[in-house]
């Protein structure tokens, strides 16, 4: 919210938003002010936009400059906002009220997703009169002519309620099971530098090797990393199916995991899963190829851990026509024992007034074993056998 907000305060006042210095008067207010926020809440609903309308409560206009931020004093409660617009308004209308901290000010946001228009009220309320359809023209709210009227059914008349299926796979694309066995290594030493057992060199002889090569004394131990992750990752991909009749802007999951019997796991992202170590490093291949690789901003999976305990996950799928499907890139799973994990999932977007949410659990089985540098290595020779014996079968 504080990345939109600090998008929105830079535009002006138009049709899709509209800035407020101060809080409505709601609680124990009078008609006629109460008045107020269902009218601007109307002609906003009722406006010409291509995406979401936003009322930002606590900031003072002050174009061409950016918004000021003055913050509200009073608190409503979303649910007596919408118990109050709903029992009012027809058809029913979709939008939410919340407060935030922005800038040490709290700050009120309504965000009205495009629906199926126009909106109106039955009877008669305060300044508001019965039958007539508001709309926001600009930075000022007029009535709409029957033409304009007719027009909204039109241009939303393939409107309808917004729709999604998420999914979640692995990355060969067949479904995700709910169980995995896998192995939890833990070492109960520091790996030594690895050298690699020569012959005794002859001082006449040239070997191009001794100088195009160098032992990686890392290897050991960035080999028990990589065995660690790859024998207890579980590979997740998201997929969100746009079953709606209308396009949705600004699609979003965001993923939050919990672990039911309190073990210790990792998140990574694909980039960060580490790749299988190299005994000896290769002059030839380092300028072949860059020391380090940019990561994209752009990426559509990043991992929040600001917060250690919880991290979150964000997955951007951008705008998703109706029957569009989105695909997030892989999230790397990395449990360090047996247990359930919850997935908490949340679904955003423009045209979503409330998140979506969802659930989904994974079991990791399997064991877990505790390995010295020899027990390790024995670890190594017995998958690289079974490995073998696999290829031949």
């Amino acid at each position: 919210m504080i990345e939109l907000l600090n998008t929105l305060r830079y535009k002006s006042e138009g049709p899709d938003i509209d800035f407020k210095s101060a809080q409505y008067r709601f609680n124990g207010a009078t008609e006629l002010d109460k008045s107020e926020m269902l009218k601007d809440i109307l002609a906003i609903a009722n406006s010409w936009r291509d995406s979401t309308g936003y009322i930002l409560l606590g900031f003072k206009d002050q174009r061409p400059h950016p918004a000021e931020v003055v913050g509200i004093r009073d608190n409503i409660d979303d649910a007596q906002i919408q118990q109050f617009i709903n029992g009012k308004v027809k058809p029913k209308l979709t939008f939410r009220y919340e407060e935030h901290l922005y800038e040490g000010k709290t700050v009120g946001v309504i965000t009205i997703p495009k629906q199926k228009r126009p909106f109106y009220l039955a009877n008669a309320y305060g300044k508001i009169k019965s039958n007539v359809v508001y709309v926001r023209r600009g930075s000022s709210t007029d009535e709409a002519e029957p033409t304009e009227i007719a027009a909204m059914v039109n241009d939303d008349s393939g409107r309808g309620d917004i729709r999604l299926g998420l999914t979640l796979i692995a990355p060969n694309n067949e479904a995700l099971p709910s169980t995995f066995a896998r192995t939890y290594l833990e070492f109960t030493e520091e790996f030594p530098d690895y050298k690699k057992a020569r012959k005794p060199s002859n001082p006449f002889e040239f070997r191009a090797d001794s100088i195009m090569e160098r032992d990686n004394s890392y290897f050991w131990r960035e080999y028990a990393e990589y065995m660690k992750v790859d024998e207890a990752l579980i590979a997740v991909q998201f997929l969100l199916l746009n079953q709606s009749g209308v396009q949705l802007t600004n699609a979003k999951l965001e993923v939050v995991i919990d672990a039911l019997d309190d073990q210790r796991f990792q998140l990574l992202e694909a980039s960060e899963v580490p790749t299988m170590p190299k005994p000896q490093w290769n002059f030839a291949d380092r300028l072949a190829t860059p020391p380090y690789v940019l990561t994209s901003q752009n990426s559509s999976l990043l991992i929040d851990d600001e917060n250690e305990s919880k991290p979150v996950v964000h997955v951007r799928f951008g705008s998703l026509l109706p029957g569009e499907q989105g695909r997030s890139e892989t999230l790397a799973i990395v449990p360090q024992g047996i247990g359930r994990l919850r997935l908490r999932m949340r679904i955003l977007g423009g045209e979503i007034a409330t998140p979506i949410e969802e659930e989904h659990f994974l079991e990791a089985t399997g064991e877990s074993q505790s390995l010295d540098f020899e027990g390790f290595r024995q670890f190594v020779q017995r998958k690289l056998a079974s490995s073998k014996l696999r290829t031949t079968e």
